[in-house]
């Protein structure tokens, strides 16, 4: 596979699944800003949570589904840059974070007619790197995922929360550092990653677990139907 990405240290580390993956050592990562970001701290603010009459026992998270080595790719950067405290999450795009668990039948079978309704994988690419708060983020190009976010959102209307209204898809690359870091990886970024092409070809639902997604079902497009469940796997999550 040829790397998207030059001058990079690479070491090998073990995933649950004991499959060996290749992750880039951190540079500016360390620099994060003090504050209660650990996963073991953090709480969804009122915007993040479901609009329901009740309190949600559980939450769900819907993602792009897509090809492994795109994903390789995009994660490496994200393992490089962001704050290693914080990151328990490998890159994703996630179309949907606060679905109630108290539909959670009807989002399945929502989610699945949309995935037979698409019926064939698409082209994802990455695009402009910018700066996005505290880090950096980069544009995803993949414009059959804004009609499958609009036809659900549609559906959906009357539970999304604040967040989940509105759609961008992209790719956050770093968050949570000091002043001055982000501008860095911003220019390095800019001089260095050539830039990532891949598929989507399904989507994937993630149980929502005190900071950690659980990976629950994927709904592959009919053209692409061999799993491969790697969006975030089953890893904590903190700031995204």
């Amino acid at each position: 596979m040829r790397l998207a990405f030059r001058n990079a240290r690479w070491t090998k580390h073990i995933k649950p699944d004991s499959q060996p993956t290749e992750t880039m050592t951190a540079s500016h990562a360390d620099q994060v800003l003090p504050g209660p970001y650990t996963a073991n701290k953090y709480a969804r603010r009122a915007d993040h949570t479901a609009n329901t009459a009740q309190e949600e026992e559980e939450s769900y998270i819907l993602a792009l589904h897509t090809d492994p080595d795109h994903h390789k790719r995009v994660t490496a950067l994200r393992t490089q840059y962001f704050p290693p405290k914080l990151n328990k999450l490998s890159a994703h795009i996630a179309l949907f974070r606060a679905l109630p668990g108290s539909r959670l039948a009807t989002i399945e079978a929502d989610v699945s007619a949309a995935a037979q309704q698409q019926q064939q994988s698409f082209a994802i690419a990455t695009g402009k790197i910018y700066l996005l708060g505290h880090g950096v983020a980069m544009d995803a190009n993949a414009p059959p995922a804004r009609g499958i976010y609009n036809d659900l959102k549609e559906k959906w209307e009357d539970f999304l929360s604040k967040q989940d209204k509105s759609f961008k898809a992209h790719y956050t690359v770093q968050n949570k550092v000091e002043e001055g870091v982000p501008q860095r990886t911003l220019e390095e970024l800019q001089k260095n990653f050539e830039g990532s092409r891949g598929q989507v070809d399904g989507l994937s639902l993630y149980r929502y677990d005190r900071g950690y997604w659980r990976h629950t079902k994927d709904f592959m497009f009919p053209s692409r139907t061999d799993s491969y469940s790697g969006v975030v796997d089953d890893v904590a999550s903190s700031t995204c």
